[in-house]
């Protein structure tokens, strides 16, 4: 097959969406499918991956981290006008923004069929970012669009069923099919976490609690720094690591000293792939308090690597926590707490839970996850190919 993978967002930017599709492009290539990955272009950022079909972009004051891409310059123009030489078997969109409409009106102009995956609960995002506009209003403007958006398509993909429901409780017509990103397991063979808590100064008989993944206000961060207030007394040795970058860091790290958690509290910005696996295994725990995750990869890499979660049981996270793994809990800074600390006191539990974690992520694995979704490509090219007979 000729896939084109169509993303607003895209590297150096680092996040759920660019994961998934760098990951799923490099299964679809290992199986023998040519893959295009069309994405916004970055100053200064060159590909070292094949195939990456950059279109030229503009700069957003709302969210700097991220790039528009300007389907009204030259440059764009002309690749648009090049597309049928590609001769896309599929388009699957990943964001609804603008090379996500543009790909979508060159779906219906060449008569490819059109994927798109919901990655982004945007309407539980759209106030963190749209401080104008009233949270309701918001809300109610992204839910529409996010319909009208996906009954453009032939297939939505959701990475899993609580936003399946969502996206049909909007009142999505099109067919949406569960299919999550998975995770590479190779990474987490061979780890040594120990190598990690030296590197970072944790010695022995400290406690390491990570979070890992964007620093955004969706992730809810501050409930974290409101365990750890409530934990430190009960656990004198525990401190925080929050793993990752994004636009609320120097917010969380105001709050930190303000809160007087300095000493508990450790940075680290992005990783590379071996430090990024090691860092999981180096922690007793991994905790996750956002309660919008569409699919919660970060929990299932801390299985892989043998760290049971605590999780708030709300969208993804109850797809990839319903046979243990962790303790799934309320939005409820008592409860939350509570289920820290028993896991750190409660010798059975954690080695129940770590078994759990290692036995769920076998389940999770990338590779099922690609095989899976080129099956669903192939049952919508041979519907296309019937309806033109």
């Amino acid at each position: 097959m000729n896939i084109c993978l169509a993303t607003d967002t895209y590297l150096p930017r680092v996040n759920g969406v660019v994961r998934s599709v760098q990951s799923f492009a490099e299964q679809f290539r290992k199986q023998g499918h040519r893959v295009w990955i069309f994405a916004p272009a970055f100053p200064d950022y060159k590909d070292l991956e094949p195939d990456i079909v950059r279109f030229p972009s503009r700069y957003l004051f709302f969210d700097p981290e991220d790039r528009l891409a300007n389907m009204k310059h030259p440059q764009s123009k002309a690749l648009v006008k090049s597309l049928a030489d590609y001769k896309f078997d599929i388009i699957h969109n990943q964001a609804p923004f603008a090379l996500g409409l543009a790909s979508v009106k060159w779906g219906k102009a060449h008569h490819i069929p059109l994927v798109s995956t919901y990655h982004t609960l945007f309407e539980a995002y759209v106030h963190n970012y749209l401080k104008a506009v009233p949270e309701f209003a918001g809300r109610w403007v992204a839910a529409r669009f996010s319909c009208w958006f996906c009954n453009k398509h032939d297939l939505i993909i959701a990475p899993s069923s609580p936003m399946a429901d969502a996206l049909k409780a909007y009142g999505v017509t099109a067919p949406v099919a569960i299919n999550p990103t998975g995770i590479d397991l190779a990474p987490f063979q061979h780890l040594d976490g120990k190598r990690m808590r030296e590197k970072l100064g944790f010695a022995k008989d400290d406690i390491m609690l990570l979070t890992m993944g964007r620093v955004a206000r969706e992730k809810n961060l501050p409930f974290l720094l409101d365990v750890m207030e409530r934990l430190i007394p009960l656990q004198p040795k525990a401190r925080l690591v929050i793993a990752g970058q994004g636009p609320a860091l120097e917010e969380i790290k105001a709050a930190v000293t303000r809160r007087k958690l300095d000493s508990k509290i450790v940075y680290i910005g992005y990783l590379n792939r071996q430090d990024w696996a090691d860092l999981y295994a180096a922690a007793e725990l991994h905790l996750l308090a956002s309660v919008t995750e569409t699919q919660g990869m970060v929990l299932t890499e801390a299985m892989a690597a043998g760290t049971p979660c605590v999780a708030v049981g709300a969208m993804g996270v109850k797809d990839v926590m319903a046979d243990g793994g962790g303790l799934m809990v309320n939005l409820d800074l008592a409860e939350y707490t509570q289920a820290v600390q028993r896991l750190l006191t409660d010798k059975k539990l954690y080695a129940q839970k770590l078994e759990e974690a290692k036995r769920q992520a076998q389940n999770w694995s990338i590779q099922a996850k690609a095989k899976e979704l080129l099956g669903k490509y192939e049952t919508l090219i041979a519907g296309y190919k019937n309806k033109k007979k």
